[in-house]
């Protein structure tokens, strides 16, 4: 199995979050098939990036809300299942070809219902004295157990004793047990009363065995004759008959093994683990019960493997290559726990550490795809249409269509290959993408608030930052729902500082809204008088590079 890789984008994507992943994905999975690059998202799509996988006809990255190693990440065993009816003695060698010890049981559906252990055979057939239960058992598992032949098929279970007939026709049992009540005129059992099993050697004699009170099946040891009356009884009785090759001893012996693992099974306060389950969840039940193996189940109930303590003591966290984004406060939960290989990204370097050397590629560029398409160019990859326009909608997204002070030639150059490579005419789609992402109808205050929102930890202040970019928006009923929101959020959240950017792309400047205890900063960073309101910032566009850089610049002067 290949190793699996994610590639993670931000919390709250956006274009370039989302996109640089997947370009990313597909060139590592052309050129290093020895992994499986997955890309994903870390929360829902905006109109924008929606709007540019359904014009470039992509599907989404693959959610996910957490990088905690789970069940589904460990190279656990494969599940060792058997059904319901399956005979001990088949259990027993699938123990033995597989080496394990225990096997689970399901029913019809594939669902966990029990499980059977080498010691469960063991105390049964040590206990049945050559005798089979009451309960039910399958003709065609006798038949299996015998590596027998069946020569008449009557009966498809049996319930009852055993009992052996050899030469002169005796009748060696346990004591002659017989079912007087439950027999019917011709001398055989009824369907649903208990039987009798007959195992006949050389020298018995056919009329006599078919006189035996409830008589259900007969099984024909290796020297037994095959004789014709006795099969066209059996035919006319619905007695069940079959052949051999072993002999009275070992047939009586085998016999036994055929009641089914439903009747030994525990089906009782089973422990088993889903595969979604976070390996720390599960180390402390693995302690507590000192079982060898622990089914793990999936969505459905069904038995996919088996997991012991050595697979939890092996793994050493799941894969990751961050995308778009260097911070632990913008990553995805649990990420302490995961493996980071690669960071790809164009922002300030933050609070992430690896416990080893690995590839870090930071560049002051306006977007992560302009990085993403010069690592194609390195390694002689063309992109297909679709990916080249991913990266195109990103940098065109990043850099609002090259305004954004953030934009370098390099950003240009890239989006012109892009463009050509995906035939696609710039100013038409920059047009469609800013319109379908700027609308914000039918949008909570939450949804518009949270959908590019980063959150920083500056010296010992928590700073939140929003940008929402406006295309012909009338920002005075937004103002005002925006600033209430902010004011609960920051109590709610404990932020000192909240900034809200309202962005209009095409006056090329930022309406700023603040909140917090540490307004002053913002005075300071902007040289602005915030009881003036509104704040409009002319030729603020850029978070990254005209906001928090002045932010950090305003603290550590104070």
């Amino acid at each position: 199995m290949r190793t699996k890789i994610y590639l993670i984008g931000h919390r709250s994507p956006d274009t370039d979050s989302i996109a640089s992943p997947i370009a990313y994905a597909h060139l590592k999975n052309e050129t290093e098939p020895g992994a499986e690059h997955i890309p994903t998202r870390l929360g829902p799509l905006n109109r924008e990036t929606r709007f540019v996988l359904d014009y470039f006809r992509v599907e989404a990255p693959m959610y996910i809300d957490n990088v905690y190693t789970q069940v589904k990440d460990l190279s656990f065993d494969e599940a060792t299942n058997v059904r319901l009816n399956t005979s001990m003695r088949s259990a027993w060698e699938l123990m033995s070809r597989t080496g394990f010890k225990s096997i689970t049981v399901v029913d019809d559906t594939g669902k966990l219902t029990g499980i059977v252990t080498l010691g469960d055979i063991a105390q049964a057939y040590l206990t049945s004295g050559g005798r089979l239960s009451l309960g039910p058992v399958p003709v065609r598992n006798i038949v299996g157990a015998l590596d027998g032949e069946l020569l008449v098929e009557g009966r498809q279970e049996f319930r009852g004793i055993v009992e052996v007939v050899s030469h002169g026709g005796a009748v060696l049992g346990d004591g002659g047990f017989r079912v007087e009540d439950s027999r019917t005129g011709d001398g055989s059992a009824g369907h649903d009363g208990p039987g009798v099993l007959l195992i006949a050697g050389k020298g018995y004699e056919g009329r006599e065995v078919l006189e035996v009170p409830g008589l259900h099946v007969v099984v024909l040891t290796h020297d037994a004759p095959t004789l014709p009356e006795l099969l066209r009884g059996a035919h006319e009785r619905g007695i069940s008959v079959v052949r051999t090759p072993f002999g009275i001893y070992e047939t009586t012996r085998r016999v036994s093994q055929s009641e089914p693992v439903s009747h030994i099974m525990t089906s009782t306060d089973l422990i088993a683990f889903s595969l979604e389950e976070q390996v720390d969840d599960i180390k402390e039940t693995m302690l507590r019960f000192k079982y060898r193996y622990f089914p793990v189940l999936d969505d459905e109930g069904r038995p996919v493997g088996k997991i012991a303590r050595r697979h939890v003591l092996d793994y050493t966290g799941k894969n990751v290559i961050l995308v778009d984004h260097n911070e632990t406060s913008q990553s995805v939960e649990g990420i302490e726990q995961a493996r980071i290989l690669e960071i790809i990204d164009h922002h300030r370097v933050g609070s992430i550490e690896t416990d080893q050397p690995i590839v870090f590629i930071n560049r002051p560029l306006g977007c992560t795809a302009t990085i993403v398409d010069d690592l194609y160019i390195q390694r002689c990859v063309e992109p297909p249409k679709p990916i080249a326009g991913l990266m195109l909608a990103a940098i065109l997204s990043d850099t609002l269509a090259f305004k954004s002070p953030t934009c370098t030639d390099l950003d240009v150059r890239a989006a012109q290959r892009l463009a050509q490579i995906a035939g696609v005419d710039v100013e038409e789609f920059v047009r469609g993408m800013f319109s379908a992402g700027t609308s914000l109808e039918g949008k909570s205050e939450a949804e518009i608030f949270f959908g590019d929102f980063k959150e920083f930890r500056l010296r010992n202040l928590k700073v939140g930052v929003s940008q929402v970019n406006t295309y012909h928006t009338d920002l005075v009923p937004l103002r005002q729902r925006l600033a209430a929101f902010m004011q609960h959020l920051r109590v709610d959240r404990g932020y000192d500082l909240l900034l809200l950017m309202l962005t209009d792309i095409i006056g090329e400047g930022s309406e700023l809204l603040v909140v917090g205890n540490q307004s002053e900063i913002v005075e300071r960073a902007f040289g602005v008088d915030l009881k003036q309101k509104p704040i409009f910032l002319p030729g603020v566009i850029s978070r990254k590079k005209q906001v928090i850089p002045r932010i950090i610049r305003a603290i550590n002067a104070m």
